[in-house]
């Protein structure tokens, strides 16, 4: 399939199957080198934190309840510790922790969405400094991140090592088999290429998870998201986006009674225990 990058650029790219691991890869792929400038846009909502127009609008009107829904799926699993998200953007889930009295720490390639952090109090580190150094963890968050990592494996690793013996990984992706992925073909907005470079199956996401040191515990629905990446993907077809609204629902509705997955799920991983030698 051919999408373009409706977002930003509007250039075109390829979806393709990886002949290695069997998922959804975007390509070509931009180099570490350019891949920041597909993020230099205003409209990028999880670095920016704009209000501008309808659907930005709408998204912070519903944060706030979609914060406690990403906390509620997986806080019970959680070892005593310190928390951390990695990928934090501009720092929305620490503030929604620190409101909880939970110790946590966060990290974030993009200089902007840390500076927009910094401007509402919120201290996040650039992820370099977590790539190159050793800490213990209780749970780590990726909340819509793991698609826009060009060496997966990499960091999946770097964090098993990085948690506490049960600790939690919690992942958030979307799910290119939902109903609204279907229904919206090329158009759909949650491809987001080339910001995206792998999409995901739950298939996808557990493999990979398995084969880096942890179990499956569990899978969550994001509700919010099909209603947002219809009314996305409806702009970007020039048409009503409140019709994107409807369309949210169905998907929702599809991945309740007909076998779809939801939009976007959340994935709850434990770390399993290292044995000791004698």
């Amino acid at each position: 399939m051919k999408i373009i990058d409706h977002s930003i650029s509007k250039e075109e790219f390829n979806l393709k199957t990886c002949s290695v691991c069997h998922f959804l890869i975007t390509n070509p792929r931009p180099t570490e080198k350019f891949l920041g400038h597909y993020y230099e846009s205003e409209d990028y909502i999880s670095h920016s934190g704009t209000k501008k127009g309808l659907i930005n609008k709408l998204y912070h009107q519903v944060q706030k309840f979609n914060l406690k829904l990403k906390f509620d799926s997986f806080a019970k699993y959680v070892p005593r510790g310190t928390w951390m998200d990695y990928g934090a953007g501009n720092g929305a889930f620490l503030d929604f922790l620190k409101s909880k009295n939970i110790l946590c720490e966060g990290y974030e390639p993009d200089s902007s969405a840390r500076s927009v952090a910094a401007q509402n109090a919120i201290k996040i580190q650039d992820s370099k400094q977590y790539e190159s150094g050793t800490y213990k963890y209780a749970a780590i968050t990726m909340w819509h991140v793991l698609e826009h990592i060009p060496d997966l494996n990499e960091i999946i690793r770097k964090h098993e090592s990085n948690l506490v013996d049960h600790g939690i990984l919690t992942i958030a992706v979307p799910n290119h088999k939902s109903y609204d992925a279907e229904y919206y073909n090329s158009f759909w907005a949650a491809y987001d290429v080339p910001r995206h470079l792998w999409h995901f199956t739950e298939n996808d996401i557990c493999s990979i998870l398995r084969k880096n040191g942890f179990e499956h515990l569990g899978t969550k629905p994001m509700i919010f998201d099909s209603y947002y990446v219809s009314m996305l993907s409806e702009k970007y077809k020039n048409r009503n986006v409140l019709r994107g609204a409807l369309i949210g629902a169905v998907s929702n509705l599809k991945a309740r009674t007909s076998g779809y997955p939801f939009s976007s799920q959340i994935y709850i991983f434990r770390k399993k225990k290292h044995l000791k030698g004698p």
